[in-house]
C-alpha cells in the first residue's frame, strides 16, 4: 500500500511536466506539418517566427531609414518569412501577408536586437518569453491572492506552459506572451501602490492595442474614481504613451496614418472573425457580444471604487480579459494567454461555486473541460506520433475547443457577480 501511495505521488508530481513536454512536442510537429506544406507549394527555407516581421521592419527603419509599413518592406518580410513573396493569384499560397501591423513604437523594444542575426534574436526571445510566461503565472498568483505550496505553484506553471496558447506563443516568439506579462506586472504594481510604474507598464503593453484596450479602460475608470493618488496611473500612462508616439513620429512622421490604414487590410487577409460569430453567425454573434459587454461594464462599474486586492476588482479584471479574448476578431490560440487570471480566480472561488446551484457548477465544469480537452487530445496524438501510429487527419483535434474556451470561462465567471444567498442560520 505504501508503494502504491509513493508511486501515485510521483505520478502526480511528474505528470504536469510530462504534459508540458508532450504539448510542446505536439505544437512543434504542427509547425513542421505547416512548413512541409509550404515546401510542397514551392516555398524555400524561411524564418517561421511571428517576431520576424516586426524585427525586420525595426531593422530597416532604424538602420536604413526605410518605412516598415511600405509595400517594399512587406515583400521583403514575405521573402524572409515564407521564403519568397506570396502571390495572391496562386490558390495554394498563404493569405496572411505578414505586414508590419504593429504601432511603430514596437521598434524601441526590438532596437537592441536589430544588429544581430535573426537566429540569435529568435533564441533570445524564446528565452525572454519563456521567463515572461513563468513570471506571468507567479504575478497572477500574487494579485489573485492565492496561497499555495511551492510545489503546487510549479505544477500550475507547468500546466499553464503546457497549454496550446503558451506553446504557440513561445515557439513562434509571439509578443502576446510579453503583453500578458506586462498586464500582470501592472496589476502587481497597482497592488503595491506603484502607480507611476503601473501606468508605464500599461503604456508599453499597447504594442498590441487589441489585447489591452479593454483592460486599460477598466484600470482608467478605477484610477479616476476618487483619490488623487490613483490618478497617477492615468497620468503616467498618457505621458508615456505620448512620449512613445512622439518619439516614433520623429522616426516616421506619418506612421499613425499608415498604421490605421493597415488595419482593414489586416482584418481582410487574416479572415478576422470572433469565436461567437464563427459559432452563431453575424447576427447572433453580435447580439451575444453586446450582452456580454453589458456584463463587463457592470463588473467594471462595481469595481471602480474597490481596492485592487478585493475580489470584486479581481473578478472585474478576469471578466475583462476573458471578454477581450472573445471580442477580438482573431481565433489565434496565442491570444488566450490572457486567461490565466480568470482560471486562477475560478480556483480561488471553487468552494463558493460548488456551493452554488447546478447551473453554476455546470458552467464551472464546462470551463475546465474546454481547457482540458487540448491537453487530452494533444497528449494522445503526440504519444501516438512517438509510437508512429498517428494520423495527420486528426492533427487539429486539440484545437476543437479553441473558440469555446474564453466563452465557457466568461460564462463560469458570471454567477460570481451575485453574492451567495444566506441560509436559514445566516451563514453563506
Amino acid at each position: 500500500m505504501g508503494k502504491i501511495r509513493f508511486f501515485s505521488k510521483c505520478f502526480i508530481r511528474v505528470s504536469p511536466f510530462g504534459v508540458l513536454l508532450l504539448m510542446w512536442g505536439y505544437y512543434a510537429h504542427t509547425q513542421q506539418l505547416i512548413e512541409q506544406q509550404l515546401s510542397d507549394n514551392g516555398f524555400p527555407k524561411r524564418n517561421f517566427s511571428d517576431l520576424y516581421p516586426r524585427w525586420l521592419g525595426a531593422r530597416e527603419l532604424l538602420i536604413h531609414g526605410r518605412d516598415p509599413y511600405s509595400p517594399e518592406i512587406t515583400r521583403e518580410i514575405q521573402r524572409g518569412y515564407y521564403g519568397r513573396p506570396i502571390d495572391s493569384k496562386r490558390t495554394t499560397d498563404p493569405v496572411d501577408e505578414q505586414r508590419f501591423a504593429y504601432p511603430l513604437f514596437v521598434v524601441f523594444l526590438l532596437a537592441p536586437s536589430v544588429w544581430l542575426p535573426f537566429f540569435i534574436v529568435e533564441l533570445l526571445w524564446t528565452l525572454i518569453l519563456s521567463a515572461s510566461a513563468v513570471g506571468t503565472v507567479l504575478l497572477w498568483f500574487q494579485v489573485m491572492g492565492l496561497e499555495a505550496e511551492r510545489e503546487r505553484i510549479w505544477t500550475c506553471i507547468a500546466l499553464t506552459l503546457g497549454t496550446i496558447p503558451y506553446a504557440e506563443g513561445v515557439q513562434l516568439q509571439q509578443l502576446s506572451v510579453l503583453v500578458a506579462f506586462l498586464l500582470a506586472a501592472a496589476l502587481y504594481a497597482l497592488e503595491r501602490k506603484k502607480y507611476i510604474t503601473a501606468g508605464l507598464l500599461l503604456a508599453i503593453a499597447t504594442i498590441k492595442p487589441q489585447l489591452t484596450i479593454c483592460f486599460i479602460c477598466c484600470v482608467a475608470l478605477w484610477s479616476m474614481w476618487r483619490g488623487s493618488g490613483k490618478r497617477l496611473v492615468a497620468i503616467s500612462f498618457l505621458a508615456a504613451l505620448a512620449m512613445f508616439t512622439l518619439a516614433s513620429a520623429v522616426l516616421l512622421p506619418r506612421w499613425p496614418l499608415e498604421f490605421l490604414a493597415g488595419i482593414l487590410p489586416y482584418l481582410r487577409y487574416t479572415h478576422a472573425t470572433t469565436g461567437l460569430h464563427e459559432l452563431l453567425g453575424p447576427v447572433g454573434g453580435t447580439i451575444v457580444l453586446f450582452l456580454l459587454a453589458q456584463v463587463v461594464v457592470l463588473a467594471a462599474w462595481r469595481a471602480k471604487s474597490e481596492p485592487v486586492e478585493s475580489d470584486g476588482f479581481r473578478l472585474a479584471i478576469s471578466l475583462v480579459l476573458a471578454f477581450t479574448c472573445i471580442v477580438i476578431p482573431s481565433l489565434a490560440p496565442h491570444n488566450q494567454v490572457l486567461l490565466v487570471p480568470a482560471y486562477l480566480f475560478l480556483v480561488k472561488e471553487r468552494r463558493r461555486i460548488l456551493a452554488g446551484g447546478r447551473l453554476t457548477r455546470s458552467l464551472w465544469s464546462a470551463a475546465w473541460v474546454t481547457l482540458a480537452w487540448p491537453w487530452v487530445a494533444g497528449t494522445l496524438l503526440t504519444t501516438l506520433l512517438v509510437l508512429k501510429l498517428a494520423s495527420h487527419r486528426f492533427w487539429n483535434l486539440p484545437l476543437a475547443t479553441n473558440p469555446l474556451i474564453p466563452i465557457a470561462l466568461f460564462c463560469a465567471l458570471i454567477p460570481l457577480l451575485r453574492p451567495i444567498p444566506l441560509d436559514a442560520t445566516g451563514t453563506a
